[in-house]
Parts: structure tokens; sequence; C-alpha cells
């Protein structure tokens, strides 16, 4: 079954049920708590590929300081959290009772496959990405180096490209 995900003005999708875990959605993430925050979804791309996926509606501009600072730490959080409770499913720590994580993605081969933190921001500016992109590297550099994560911050055009969102969405 084909599935769609509309987030902050954007269409995701179309994608296998059984490739995407929509943990913003599951009740495992509602399950604990207050504190915790996590990306729209965490999608298998491909046997070894793996993208946790975060869409902004906006961003604020580098030059305001304090916004831009905390933008990116809520990303970062959202990122950070993810990846704890995603690694915590895969390795079965946390109670996974209704199956909300799909097994396919117990069938990945973790140790040779490539995650990739994904921040979609609609109607941004190509040239203003970049900023983005470097902030959440230095904000997420201990993550980065012992989980050798990969960053992509893209605008739906660079989303479409790269086939994350539905035609026509």
């Amino acid at each position: 079954m084909s599935v769609t995900i509309s987030e902050s003005g954007l269409l995701f999708g179309e994608y296998e049920e059984s490739e995407l875990f929509h943990v913003e959605k599951s009740t495992i993430y509602k399950s604990l708590g207050d504190g915790i925050c996590t990306v729209e979804f965490v999608l298998r791309r491909s046997l070894n590929e793996i993208l946790f996926v975060e869409a902004k509606s906006s961003s604020p501009k580098p030059n305001n300081r304090e916004d831009f600072d905390e933008f990116i730490t809520g990303v970062c959080e959202k990122f950070a959290h993810s990846i704890d409770i995603f690694f915590s499913l895969v390795l079965r720590r946390l109670d996974d009772r209704k199956n909300e994580m799909p097994a396919s993605f117990r069938e990945v081969e973790y140790s040779t496959s490539r995650l990739k933190l994904v921040l979609v921001i609609k109607g941004h500016d190509i040239r203003w990405l970049s900023p983005i992109n470097d902030a959440i590297k230095r904000k997420l550099q201990r993550q980065l180096k012992t989980w050798l994560l990969e960053i992509a911050v893209m605008n739906h055009d660079l989303a479409d490209e790269y086939g994350l969102l539905k035609l026509g969405g």
C-alpha cells in the first residue's frame, strides 16, 4: 500500500508502507512523554539507505542570530532524538508491541548502510541552504562522527529532484 505524508505544506511520497516509519504519529513516540521530539518520518529508501526526514515551512535567515540558533537547535534535537528512538527500537530496547516499526527496518545491515538526516524547507532559496547545513553539522558533530551520519538540507525543488515529494504535490 502506498502512503503520502502532508507536512509543512509539502506532500511527501508515495512510499510503500513497509518502507516508512511515521515516528511522529506512533504510539511509541507519544508514550515517551514531554521533552522528546522527533522527525516527521524515517524512510528506508533502499536496502542500505535510511533517511530521517524533517520538514519545515520556513527558516530564519542566518543574520537573525537568535532565531536562527533556536531553529538549528530545534532541528538538531529532532534529529538526535530520532536516532535515539529509532535505534532503541531496532535494538529492541523500547517495546514495539504494536509493530509500528515495519519489519523491513530490522532487515537492514546497519554497519554498511547510509544514514542520512534530511531537512526539507519549503520555498527556501537554494543559496540559503548552505549556512543551515553548516550549522547543523557543527551542532551535531558528535553524532555525525559516532554514527557516521550524512546531512542533506534541501528546498522543495531539490527534494522533488531527490524523489521525496509526490508528483503534483
